[in-house]
C-alpha cells in the first residue's frame, strides 16, 4: 500500500474540518511554545551543572572537540584539532552551526546551547509535519508532544553534541523523501497530455534534488546516515510497480541518478577539501576505522573505550588515512578470526542501544530509572499497536522506523549507545503515535460495548 492512498488514514483524519485542523493547530502552538521553554530551562540547568562541577561539557571528549573545532572555523584557522593535526576526525555540518554561534554570540557555550534549545523545538515541529502529512493532524501532534515533552530529548536536545541538529537534517530529508513518494505514485489518469507529462517530471526533478541535497547536508552532520541514500533508491525504484500509473521505470532510474547526484554535489567540496589535505577523496571521516575497532576488537565490551588510541599512537609513524585504513582492517579480521564473539558483541551493542534507560540516567535513582522505562515502553506498545495497523505500509514503516534499524545495524558493528537513538525517534514517534491512536479508538469501543 502506498503512504499517498488515503485508506490508511483514520476516517477522523480524512476532509478535515477547517475549524478542526484550527483546532489542532492551536494546541500545536502552545505545545511548541512549552517546548523551547523547557529546552531553554534545560540549557540553563545543564550550563549550571557542569559549571559547578568544574568543566564546561556534560561529554567532555566529543564536545571539546566540536567547539575546538568551531572556534578555529570562526577564527579562519585550519580545520584540525590535536597533534599529530587530524584534518577529517570530524564532518563539519555541526561544528558550522556552532562556529555560526559564536560568530553571533560570541565566545558563549551558554549562547550554543540556547540556539541548539531552538533546533530541539524546531523537531519536534518537523516531527509534527512529518506525523501530519503521512497520517493526519491529531498524528502529527501526538508524535510532537512526544518528543516535545520527554525530559531525555529535553535534555539531550542541549548539549554539545550532533545528535539535535542531526535529527533536525534527517527530519527535513524524510518529509522531502515522503513528497518524492506521493510524486511517483500520482495518479493521472489523463497520461496524453505532453504539459502534464513535463510538469511531473519536473515535479519528480525537484523533489529527488531536495531528496538527495538534504541527505547530504544530514550527512554532513552524521556520517553514518550515507547508506540511507541507498534506502532511498530502492524504494523509488520499487514503488509501486504494479500501479498502472505510475512511473516509468526509465524515469524512475532518472530519479535514483538525481538523488545520488544532488548528494554528491553536497559532499563534494568536503571531499574535494580533504583531498587537498590528505591527498585522497574522502566522502565523509577519517574516524571510522577507529570507531569500528572500538567496537571489534580483544578487549570490546559493545561500549566505547578510545584509550587503545593513545596507547597505541600509531599516528606517530601513519599518516591519518593510513591510520583510519589500519584500524579497520584490524577490526575486519578480528571478526573473521573470531566470529562467535563478534556476534556476541553485535548483539550486546544492540542491547546497548534499545535500552531503555541512557548512561546519564543510570545509577540516578529510582524515579529517573523508572521514568525511563515508562516513557520507553509506551513508545514500544505504540509501535507495535501501529506496525500491526499498517503492516502493509511499505512506505509509511520506512520513513518512520527505516532510519532506527539503519542505525541499529550500523551500531552492531561499531558501538552502541542509547545517545545514538535518540535522533531516530522523532519520526519513530509518528509510527508510535499512530498505534496510540488505534489503541484509543479500540478502547472506546470496548467501552462502548461492555456498556451497551
Amino acid at each position: 500500500m502506498s503512504i499517498s492512498d488515503d485508506s490508511h488514514v483514520p476516517p477522523v483524519e480524512r476532509n478535515v474540518a477547517p475549524e478542526q485542523s484550527t483546532v489542532w493547530r492551536s494546541r500545536l502552538r502552545v505545545l511548541l511554545a512549552v517546548s523551547l521553554l523547557l529546552r531553554i530551562l534545560a540549557a540553563f540547568a545543564v550550563d549550571y551543572y557542569v559549571r559547578g562541577e568544574g568543566r564546561e561539557f556534560l561529554v567532555e571528549g566529543d564536545a571539546n572537540g566540536y567547539w575546538q573545532l568551531a572556534q578555529k572555523i570562526h577564527a579562519g584557522e585550519d580545520f584540525s584539532i590535536h597533534s599529530p593535526p587530524r584534518h577529517v576526525l570530524r564532518v563539519p555540518g555541526f561544528p558550522v552551526l556552532l562556529a555560526c554561534s559564536i560568530g553571533l554570540f560570541g565566545d558563549s557555550i551558554l549562547a550554543a546551547r540556547l540556539v541548539l534549545a531552538a533546533i530541539g523545538a524546531a523537531c519536534c515541529w518537523l516531527t509534527y509535519v512529518l506525523g501530519r502529512r503521512l497520517s493526519g493532524e491529531s498524528t502529527g501532534f501526538w508524535a510532537a508532544l512526544f518528543v516535545a515533552l520527554n525530559p531525555i530529548h529535553v535534555g539531550n536536545s542541549v548539549l554539545i553534541l550532533s545528535e539535535t541538529w542531526f535529527a533536525f537534517w534527517m527530519l527535513l530529508s524524510l518529509i522531502a523523501l515522503n513528497q518524492l513518494i506521493r510524486a511517483i505514485a500520482f495518479r493521472n489518469h489523463d497520461t496524453r497530455s505532453a504539459d502534464q507529462r513535463r510538469r511531473r517530471i519536473l515535479r519528480l526533478s525537484i523533489a529527488a534534488v531536495l531528496v538527495g541535497s538534504s541527505i547530504g547536508l544530514t550527512v554532513m552532520v552524521r556520517p553514518g546516515f550515507l547508506p540511507w541514500l541507498a534506502v532511498v533508491w530502492l524504494v523509488v525504484l520499487l514503488k509501486g510497480l504494479r500501479e498502472k500509473f505510475s512511473v516509468a521505470l526509465s524515469l524512475r532510474v532518472g530519479v535514483c541518478v538525481l538523488v545520488g547526484g544532488s548528494c554528491l554535489l553536497v559532499m563534494l567540496p568536503w571531499a574535494a577539501r580533504n583531498f587537498r589535505v590528505t591527498g585522497h577523496w574522502v566522502l565523509t571521516s577519517l574516524w571510522s576505522g577507529p570507531s569500528m575497532y572500538d567496537g571489534l576488537n580483544p578487549n570490546a565490551d559493545g561500549s566505547s573505550d578510545m584509550r587503545f588510541f593513545d596507547d597505541e599512537n600509531v599516528m606517530s609513524t601513519m599518516s591519518e588515512f593510513e591510520m583510519n585504513r589500519h584500524y579497520k582492517q584490524r577490526a575486519i579480521d578480528y571478526a573473521l578470526k573470531n566470529p562467535g564473539h563478534a556476534i556476541r558483541l553485535a548483539f550486546s551493542k544492540a542491547g546497548r542501544y534499545l535500552s531503555p534507560v541512557p548512561n546519564f540516567a543510570k545509577g540516578r535513582g529510582w524515579v529517573a530509572w523508572s521514568v525511563c522505562v515508562v516513557l520507553w515502553s509506551l513508545l514500544l506498545a505504540g509501535l507495535f499497536v501501529g506496525a500491526m495497523n499498517r503492516p502493509f505500509d511499505i512506505d509509511f514503516l520506512v520513513i518512520t522506523a527505516g532510519p532506527l534499524l539503519l542505525f541499529l545495524l550500523v551500531h552492531m558493528v561499531f558501538v552502541g549507545s542509547v545517545r545514538y537513538r535518540l535522533p531516530l525517534e522523532f519520526p519513530l514517534s509518528v509510527l508510535a503515535a499512530n498505534g496510540w491512536q488505534g489503541l484509543a479508538m479500540w478502547l472506546r469501543r470496548s467501552g462502548s460495548v461492555a456498556g451497551g
